[in-house]
């Protein structure tokens, strides 16, 4: 692969014990995990492969968790303090949850908190997490929070739906309009709905894990070329047909994304994928020019947490000016 500077915004970073569950859960639910690496050698599997940093995310989906897996997080970034850009987690409506949010932005001085909705039962508008939005919002730090509706098993869409949608998502925004938001998946299935919300709020980012392709291989189907209809290759009327979620991506993304060059963040889901790791990187270099390509990888990333007490010296050197005219 052409070497290129890569900023992953999305990687699970979990312990033992949590990992060898999910696996078990993708395996049963979703689909066979192609790099069973436990948070060490996920680390250094992409440090081999040529990535230079990571946003290590864990998140937790029931009480008494939270502080276990912040502990955890923290001492994996001691072994890896060059590399890893730390995010914590929380659980809304908890007694010590204040606490622990304080803890994670003050005392380990992570970059950020993971929200996961549908895990969570919670959607972004909900009172509890009303509290986490401003905290993050008051420290310059990061939200990352899951609130699209598609997961890795689709069986319980309806039940997400309640919790994870754009209208919750927009209203929650509402009322911290400046906070620093990573969506991941750019709000897949919603796509367009989220990218719409860009105008509204300047510090609204979007990871691109699984959304450009990958969600569709991981579960079987055909992958489709995202760029608009004019740009495929396809023989005229030889375009596949394609599922009603994928036809805003189809038709919108890929200028959307040229359009709006340092909203988009390259994420992967590693390890919890089964594909090789950088499809998705080599997707993104079929449709995007090379300038573009860049800021996705790297830059729009470097410039997001330059500021961040856990973003290494180098880092903050570089802010783009991208970043800084929205």
């Amino acid at each position: 692969m052409e070497h290129r500077k890569i900023f992953d915004v999305r990687v699970h970073l979990l312990p033992p014990i949590v990992s060898r569950l999910v696996w078990k859960s993708y395996q049963r639910e979703a689909w066979s995990i192609r790099y069973q690496l436990l948070a060490d050698e996920a680390i250094e599997f992409l440090k081999n492969a040529g990535v230079e940093k990571v946003a290590g995310i864990c998140y937790t989906s029931m009480p008494g968790m939270a502080s276990f897996l912040n502990d955890f997080m923290a001492e994996l970034w001691q072994r890896h303090r060059k590399m890893l850009v730390p995010f914590g987690t929380i659980f809304p409506g908890e007694r010590d949850c204040q606490r622990e949010v304080s803890r994670v932005l003050d005392e380990l001085g992570f970059a950020g908190i993971k929200v996961h909705c549908h895990l969570l039962k919670m959607a972004p508008d909900d009172d509890a997490l009303a509290p986490i939005f401003e905290a993050v919002a008051e420290s310059g730090n990061v939200l990352n929070i899951h609130s699209g509706t598609v997961s890795k098993n689709n069986g319980a869409l309806e039940e997400i739906r309640r919790f994870c949608n754009v209208d919750r998502f927009r209203r929650a925004m509402r009322r911290t309009p400046d906070i620093k938001v990573i969506v991941p998946h750019i709000g897949y299935d919603e796509v367009q709905e989220y990218i719409d919300l860009m105008d509204e709020f300047p510090n609204l980012y979007f990871d691109t894990a699984m959304a450009i392709g990958g969600h569709r291989v991981a579960i079987g189907e055909q992958l489709p070329d995202v760029r608009p209809l004019e740009m495929t290759r396809y023989p005229p009327g030889h375009h596949p047909h394609l599922p009603a979620p994928w036809k805003p991506a189809l038709e919108q993304l890929v200028p959307q994304m040229i359009a709006h060059p340092t909203r988009f963040l390259y994420g992967s889901d590693f390890p919890h994928l089964p594909y090789q790791w950088n499809f998705e990187i080599e997707q993104l270099a079929r449709y995007l020019p090379a300038e573009v390509l860049e800021q996705v990888l790297w830059s729009n990333a470097a410039g997001l947490f330059a500021d961040n007490a856990a973003a290494d010296t180098d880092s903050k050197k570089i802010i783009t000016e991208g970043v800084h005219a929205l």
